[in-house]
């Protein structure tokens, strides 16, 4: 876990997603040249759902992919992965990608390799919807907690509770290629499946 931290606040609506704490994906921990602002909130509604909110400042961004499960990371997309259980050795943790159509690439897993795709009847509730502007793109990703409690049983959610998560901006086909993150990756190589290295969210 890194020394980042990202207060997750509490809302009564979705309307209020806008009076939570940005957060900008501006770690570009691998070089490059091209970096597009990136940034987004992320709010809790409690009992029911997390709601993401990413944009960026991205003019025509490629969008290829149009369907769920599609390899959106190959288009430019951005990314949510969280972890519910930070305290285990070798924890699980889900993943989000999306691009500019709203196709998204949801799945959760130990490790990078280890990734299996939700099942529909725990994708209900689960929607990402894109838009994109002249000059932006964004996203908005409602997680249920329905979707969370099924792949940690036991978690509880209330004031101060603890979880772990980073955000990214990517595109790994040729052109234009870039990889950043929210909690910088002190690795070598392109690589944000490394848990360890998630930010520290914190439910107030």
């Amino acid at each position: 876990m890194t020394a980042t931290t990202y207060n997750v606040h509490t809302i009564e609506t979705t309307n209020d997603i806008s009076r939570c704490p940005a957060f900008y994906v501006d770690c570009f921990n691998w070089g490059g040249d091209y970096r597009p602002v990136t940034c987004g909130r992320l709010g809790y509604l409690p009992d029911t759902c997390f709601l993401l909110e990413m944009t960026c400042e991205e003019a025509d961004p490629c969008r290829t992919y149009l369907h769920d499960g599609d390899p959106v990371y190959l288009d430019s997309a951005m990314e949510a992965f969280f972890c519910f259980a930070p305290e285990e050795d070798s924890p699980c943790y889900l993943n989000f990608e999306m691009n500019a159509n709203g196709a998204m690439l949801a799945c959760y897993g130990r490790n990078r390799q280890d990734r299996m795709p939700f099942p529909e009847e725990l994708r209900q509730g689960l929607f990402c919807q894109a838009n994109v502007l002249e000059d932006r793109w964004s996203i908005r990703l409602t997680l249920p907690l329905a979707l969370i409690r099924a792949v940690y049983p036991d978690i509880v959610l209330l004031d101060d509770s603890i979880f772990t998560c980073n955000f990214y901006k990517i595109k790994e086909s040729e052109g234009l290629t870039h990889f950043a993150s929210f909690a910088p990756i002190p690795t070598p190589e392109p690589n944000f499946h490394l848990p360890e290295y998630f930010a520290c969210a914190k439910l107030n």
